[in-house]
């Protein structure tokens, strides 16, 4: 089946977005340097939950059990992640983010306020508008459908 030209459009303008964030990516070479795709997954997981267990980390990126402790063992060593046994129940571990670590996730957060900024500079006011409207529809129907299936 040929996509529509509206998905072929919709289509290009992701391309340019992503792009454009692998262009600013790029312009941070510690970000790169630092962190495979997975880690930064990873480190913008455990940024948003303020915390998080190596099995809740797992899970929220489809890995299996083995891979997330590799991981989180790295990014441990690299003093990315903290390591914290949890007070009541010394099974438990949380994971947390570093000093360096939160250094990261600031400049990884950074970038897609500045594609943003980079798209909306380029409209007209009344167009801003009308996007940013057509952006918070569909943004609504995605979450109130739970994901984009």
């Amino acid at each position: 089946m040929q996509p529509s030209k509206e998905s072929e459009r919709v289509g290009r303008l992701i391309d340019l977005i992503i792009d454009r964030y692998q262009q600013i990516e790029a312009t941070l070479p510690l970000l790169s340097r630092e962190l495979s795709g997975s880690e930064r997954k990873a480190v913008k997981l455990v940024a948003n939950a303020r915390r998080m267990t190596i099995s809740s980390i797992g899970s929220s990126l489809l890995m299996p059990a083995s891979t997330t402790t590799w991981l989180v063992n790295n990014l441990v060593k690299r003093e990315i992640f903290t390591r914290q046994r949890d007070s009541v129940d010394r099974r438990k571990t949380w994971i947390s983010l570093s000093e360096k670590g939160a250094a990261l996730a600031g400049l990884m957060e950074r970038i897609p306020d500045r594609i943003a900024a980079d798209l909306l500079y380029k409209l007209e006011p009344e167009q801003r508008h009308t996007f940013v409207g057509l952006v918070d529809k569909a943004l609504h129907k995605i979450d109130s459908a739970g994901s984009f299936k």
